[in-house]
């Protein structure tokens, strides 16, 4: 990261829930150091810990809060069924992973996921006013992500902290893990 340990905590103190987004970032970059899999691991996503990763920036600056995504969540027009059960499943994995990975675990092929995403992101740009985003950046409203700095150049993706906090204060009961369930 950028900038330093104390001056996240200096931001998050000034933030409704902070601890939570602290810990949860702390999570991802365990995840992203330490990450193993032994039998009983069920993330979905392949074994990361030979590899090195950097995070990748763009210009978006994220200035949605936890309440800010709640109430965006609950806009039908904005998230769609395919698009709450995307994030659902990110939210249910809590690591970085990628399209593959995701279709692996749940199905649906890769293109789905990317595809489902890039619709919502062009739907949440004008909510959210983010309108001078170039579109090869609007993966940024809704994850973080890093670059794989193997020969493959693959990415990974995790939810912005304060998305990934109001995906768990809504109730998200109705919308499906797995194929055919509900």
């Amino acid at each position: 990261m950028d900038i330093t340990r104390n001056e996240i905590e200096d931001i998050l103190s000034k933030i409704d829930n902070g601890e939570k987004i602290l810990s949860y970032i702390e999570e991802l970059e365990r995840h992203l150091e330490h990450h193993h899999h032994d039998e009983d691991c069920d993330c979905g996503c392949h074994d990361h810990e030979e590899e090195e990763w950097e995070e990748i920036k763009t210009p978006y600056k994220n200035s949605l809060s936890v309440k800010d995504w709640e109430k965006l969540l609950k806009d039908n027009s904005l998230f769609t069924k395919d698009s709450l059960i995307i994030l659902k499943r990110m939210r249910h994995i809590a690591a970085p992973t990628s399209s593959a990975e995701l279709a692996d675990m749940f199905g649906l092929g890769a293109l789905y996921y990317s595809l489902e995403c890039n619709k919502l992101e062009k739907r949440l740009i004008p909510v959210i006013k983010a309108e001078n985003l170039e579109e090869k950046d609007y993966w940024s409203i809704l994850f973080q992500c890093w670059r794989s700095k193997n020969m493959y150049n693959e990415q990974i993706y995790a939810l912005r902290p304060e998305l990934y906090e109001a995906l768990g204060n809504i109730d998200l009961s109705t919308v499906p893990l797995r194929e055919n369930e509900i």
